[in-house]
């Protein structure tokens, strides 16, 4: 049997920036890509549209997810759990990354395809 792990990359000591890396053998599906909205709300004038992925991780908005350069392997699979910000703000901002389908329901597909027409608003680079 290939080997089975389990990556936290973020949301495990907080509120928030939930994702997690499942892989079995040289197969990876993520869980989750959110927003810690804590942090964008200390600020003022914030406008995550606007900002690059690397500020926001800097600002602990979003998971660091320069732990999966370490992780040998594909990601086949971005799985969203459900439609909170906690759980898929930070898609717009870290899945190009890696280049896998978004998988989820009808309903939370919708809210993901307003989030990344959001950022495309502003041409945001990631």
């Amino acid at each position: 049997m290939d080997d089975i792990g389990i990556i936290g990359v973020g949301g495990y000591n907080e509120m928030g920036r939930n994702m997690t890396a499942v892989h079995v053998g040289k197969d990876i599906i993520i869980l989750d890509m959110g927003l810690r909205l804590d942090q964008i709300q200390i600020h003022e004038d914030v406008e995550i549209e606007r900002m690059h992925s690397l500020d926001l991780i800097k600002m602990g908005a979003i998971p660091d997810d320069t732990v999966m350069k370490g992780v040998d392997g594909t990601v086949r699979a971005i799985v969203c759990t459900h439609g909170h910000l906690d759980h898929i703000g930070a898609i717009p901002k870290l899945a190009h990354r890696y280049r896998a389908p978004i998988i989820a329901t009808p309903y939370t597909i919708g809210l993901i395809k307003q989030l990344i027409k959001s950022e495309r608003k502003f041409n945001a680079e990631n």
